[in-house]
Parts: structure tokens; sequence; C-alpha cells
């Protein structure tokens, strides 16, 4: 099986590309094939992560059918300390980036999921091939628009008075990204996104290794 590694960035920049605020960014050299990570079990988070129109499998179900050394859990701390603008202003562009990297060379489909109360609202699906960067096989998706129902929760959680009020919503959304073999059907690498408003001016993350019976 291919390991992949993976960086995120969500963020909105001004279209003159003077600023650029970072809603999440995840841009480490913290290998997911690190032994060390803390694990959690699947079992805790599995219910928020668990009905797709799609059809395609919850999180428990893709999690049996493997690898489970795929699967991983990410805490975001989000930063919502945004700069004041118009959120209907067309000078802002709200993007996000991926960048993965394998030893092989693969054609992946990445499939990004929002789910609410444990059930996917929307749904986008890219498919990538590598560019050889200084002997590595880099995958790059490169501002992504994000989509008016995230820009959207952005602003509704923004209006909310106080962190606790954020954290009562946020518990009930979460990210699922999927990102799998083109040629194989293999997954590649699975991400469980849950978040927290961060009590700092910046994003933090923690990473998790999945674990079951």
């Amino acid at each position: 099986s291919s390991g992949i590694n993976a960086e995120y960035g969500g963020y909105m920049e001004k279209r003159d590309r003077s600023w650029r605020h970072f809603f999440v960014d995840l841009n480490t050299e913290t290998e997911f094939s690190d032994p060390n990570l803390e694990r959690i079990d699947i079992e805790k988070i599995h219910d928020k992560f668990k009905e797709f129109p799609s059809g395609e499998g919850s999180l428990r179900e893709l999690f049996h059918a493997g690898p489970r050394q795929a699967f991983f859990l990410i805490k975001f701390w989000v930063n919502l300390n945004t700069p004041s603008v118009d959120p209907k202003g067309t000078d802002v562009f709200y993007g996000h980036d991926n960048r993965y990297e394998s030893t092989e060379r693969l054609h992946i489909k990445v499939s990004t999921k929002a789910c609410s109360f444990g059930k996917g609202v929307v749904e986008k699906t890219q498919t990538v091939t590598p560019v050889a960067t200084d002997g590595r096989l880099i995958y790059d998706v490169d501002k992504s628009p994000l989509c008016d129902y995230l820009i959207s929760f952005i602003y509704k959680l923004k209006d909310l008075p106080g962190a606790i009020l954020m954290n009562n919503v946020l518990e009930n959304f979460t990210i699922l990204q999927h990102v799998t073999d083109v040629d194989t059907g293999e997954t590649l690498l699975c991400v469980a996104c849950m978040f927290e408003v961060s009590e700092t001016n910046e994003s933090q993350y923690s990473i998790y290794r999945l674990v079951g019976h």
C-alpha cells in the first residue's frame, strides 16, 4: 500500500493579494506515518461521519474496509479573527489548498464532505495527477474555492456571541476527506476533521491515529 502525506490550508484573501487570513493551516513536517501519534478509538467519533447522500460508506465502513493505517483524526482550532470585510463583497476570495505527497506515481481522487449532525451536506470531488518536484511526487489542489455553504457557515458562526456558543455549533460540524487511488479504488488517506474555535490569533491542530476492533 502506498503511503501519502498531506498539508491543508483554508483561508480568505484579498484578490489583490495584499493579505491572506488562514482559518485552518496544517503545513507540517509531522508525517502521518509517525508511530508516536496519539490513538483515538473510531467508536468515539464515528457517529459524526455516518450518512452520505452519495451512498459512499460511513467512516466506520471505510475504516473496516481498510487499510486501517490510512485513517486519522485532525482536531483543528479555527482562527475566526478575520479582517473586517463585506461578506458579500467581490474583492475577497475564499479558498482552500491541499497538497499531497507520495513515493509512487498515482492518479488520486480527493473527496471532501462537510457534515452536519453526522450527515453529509455538501461534497466536492477532484482528481489530481502528480508533478515531480526535487525528486518528490507532489499533488497540488490550489486555490479551490470554498462553497457558498461553508462561507455562509463561517459568517453565521462569527455572529455568535462568544466561543462557548461557537463551539456548541462546531460540535456538530465535521469534514471527512477521503483520498483514493483512481486505478485501484484503494484508500490512500482518510482524514476526519473536527473543530473548535481558537482562543488565540492563530489556528492550531492535533493529529491522531484512528484505531478500532
